[in-house]
């Protein structure tokens, strides 16, 4: 049984803001000081400008601005801090070694102690030690050591701990040699502890891993976007995710249990588990609730993987093989397809078919990552808090399926505003839209400073005069009533394709598809924004167990940074759910869709 508590090593993520410092990273730290090792930060001094996490700092004031909050977190939790280099294509020469120690100076006197270096020539040469004897030296992860040999190597080189490559984690038999390995190093007078990253969320044994950290270590004027950013992108991760629903079960993450977490710990040797989060703070925020949940003593570290487990329905003995074979499947998803097999056993049981609307979501993320529709962004003004690619993905959801024919896609956008996301899902396209807005948040501006943003005074008359622009040939019935004075939709136009960005607080969330899910398509396909806001999934989540609906599909769509607008906004939710075929849909009423033609009668007076 582990009895050192300090197990967790935890990213500072340079994109915190103020506020969640203050309110809730500094007490969360302070509340759990007795589980965390050390923090570690983005850290920019020469030769190392640039890393595989993509952030770019513009001067010299950003990136020490950073290492200042970085020391100020520090010194209020009374935490170790440990700065990151992993920048492996940076030269391991002398002049850059003699560079890096200059400017690495001021930051020990500062008291940082621990470094992430990724060069063993320079640790071997022993400058480094000599110049800063009580630094503590850890290799980085993107040297992917994967063999006991290399953790002897290291050991003789002069690093203190290792950080192991993510696939060791599925392979026991040369863990439990790697712990060998330490003992022996610990008996040769060179101890070293050993760490594993838990919590990624990348597909093990990734083809395409190397390149995109390439791309992020060297970027430059060609290509000065991060990785995700670019459309290149599309060919890795973000696409296999979509496609494949058993690629939660094949990422490199430790499994969900802690009882397993123990033994990683008792026989594996691993001193410590390096949380995710540097460069995303959902992940961040995740990673925080595991060592909470940690603390408690929780069974389960990671109740997503619970829900996942809901959602396809798995019966124990499939968890309890799949928990067994993942202990030495090495990542040859090839060889075995046993994930694959737990979420078909689970189609075949339901007798479940892909629909036609779960083959259009998933081409509709595919192409918006990729920024293709029919949507133009080009000379598009509506003012909205979304991005252009979530406009592509819903333009994408509002093309036809086969079971349209030649009929309209009806398509419902809840907190319309002035029509920004509605306007661009029927561009090119062929839709019947209700546009529901009760108008009751005033003063929407974006949080972001650098946004540009000017204030909209009449929001019904913006719309308006949008409509005139936008509408082209389609149809739109506007709606300014609250979602619970909204009795009647017509009973030959149920929507199909829904968008809600109303009230974003999960109780409000929760009750406003509960009244509007009844007038939609069985199935129909829902997106929900803003899902990086705390709570939004796991009310929608509830929702539809609540209900017991079925999901056909689900994809959540996490942006890496607040209002992301060359991403995914805040993140998006799309599902497309059943509510079960032997439902009838609720009794609606007559027409209420107003075409170009009497569209003035349509909107109230402002």
């Amino acid at each position: 049984m582990d009895t050192i508590t300090k197990r967790f090593s935890l990213p500072i993520n340079p994109k915190m803001t103020e506020q969640f410092i203050v309110e809730e990273f500094i007490p969360f730290l302070n509340l759990n000081h007795a589980y965390i090792r050390d923090l570690y930060f983005t850290c920019r001094i020469p030769p190392f400008m640039q890393d595989a996490m993509g952030d770019v700092y513009e001067d010299p004031e950003m990136y020490m601005a950073a290492t200042m909050n970085a020391l100020k977190i520090a010194e209020e939790s009374d935490l170790p801090l440990s700065a990151t280099f992993n920048n492996i294509h940076v030269p391991p020469t002398m002049d850059n070694l003699r560079t890096w120690c200059r400017y690495f100076g001021p930051m020990y006197e500062a008291g940082v102690r621990i470094v992430t270096l990724p060069h063993t020539h320079w640790v071997a040469s022993g400058m480094i030690q000599k110049i800063f004897p009580d630094l503590f030296i850890k290799n980085t992860i993107l040297r992917n050591v994967t063999t006991p040999k290399e953790i002897v190597e290291l050991a003789k080189a002069g690093f203190h701990y290792i950080n192991l490559d993510r696939d060791l984690m599925r392979d026991a038999d040369t863990l439990f040699r790697v712990r060998q390995a330490k003992e022996y190093c610990a008996r040769e007078g060179m101890p070293v502890e050993l760490s594993l990253l838990t919590n990624e969320g990348c597909w093990g044994g990734c083809p395409m891993m190397d390149e995109h950290y390439h791309y992020n270590c060297q970027k430059g004027p060609q290509n000065d976007v991060q990785y995700f950013a670019d459309e290149i992108s599309i060919q890795s991760c973000q696409k296999w995710d979509t496609f494949d629903s058993s690629t939660s079960l094949k990422a490199a993450n430790l499994p969900p249990w802690r009882e397993d977490w123990d033994e990683f710990i008792d026989y594996y040797g691993i001193d410590c588990f390096k949380m995710h989060g540097r460069e995303d703070m959902m992940r961040l925020k995740e990673s925080m609730d595991i060592i909470e949940r940690w603390a408690c003593g929780d069974t389960l570290l990671f109740p997503e993987f619970d829900k996942y487990i809901e959602d396809i329905q798995l019966e124990e003995k499939p968890i309890d093989i799949w928990r067994e074979k993942i202990k030495t499947c090495k990542f040859d998803c090839w060889d075995c397809n046993y994930c694959e097999s737990v979420v078909d056993a689970h189609y075949r049981k339901q007798n479940r078919m892909l629909h036609p609307q779960v083959l259009r979501a998933q081409k509709a993320i595919e192409d918006a990552l990729l920024h293709q529709s029919n949507f133009v962004e080009d000379g598009y003004d509506v003012p909205g808090l979304s991005s252009n690619k979530v406009r592509h993905l819903l333009n994408n959801l509002c093309k036809p399926t086969e079971l349209n024919g030649d009929e309209p896609v009806v398509y419902a956008d809840l907190g319309c505003y002035v029509g920004s996301t509605l306007w661009a899902a029927m561009m090119g396209n062929n839709v019947n839209a209700y546009a529901i807005d009760n108008y009751s948040q005033h003063n929407i501006a974006p949080a972001r400073d650098d946004i540009e943003w000017e204030d909209i005074e009449d929001p019904i008359l913006a719309f308006q005069e949008n409509a005139k622009k936008y509408m082209g040939n389609n149809s739109v019935a506007y709606i300014t009533e609250d979602m619970f004075n909204l009795r009647e939709l017509n009973a030959a136009k149920p929507p199909e394709v829904i968008f809600y960005d109303a009230d974003h607080d999960p109780e409000k969330t929760y009750s406003n598809l509960t009244q509007f899910h009844q007038f939609a398509t069985e199935p129909f396909t829902l997106v929900v924004d803003d899902c990086n806001f705390d709570g939004v999934v796991a009310a929608v989540d509830k929702w539809c167990k609540d209900r017991k609906f079925v999901i056909l599909f689900k994809k959540v769509l996490r942006s890496q940074e607040i209002e992301d607008k060359n991403g995914w906004w805040n993140g998006v939710m799309v599902l497309v759910i059943s509510k079960n075929m032997y439902r009838k849909l609720p009794k609606m009423a007559t027409e209420v869709v107003h075409r170009r033609e009497d569209y003035q009668e349509a909107i109230p007076e402002s």
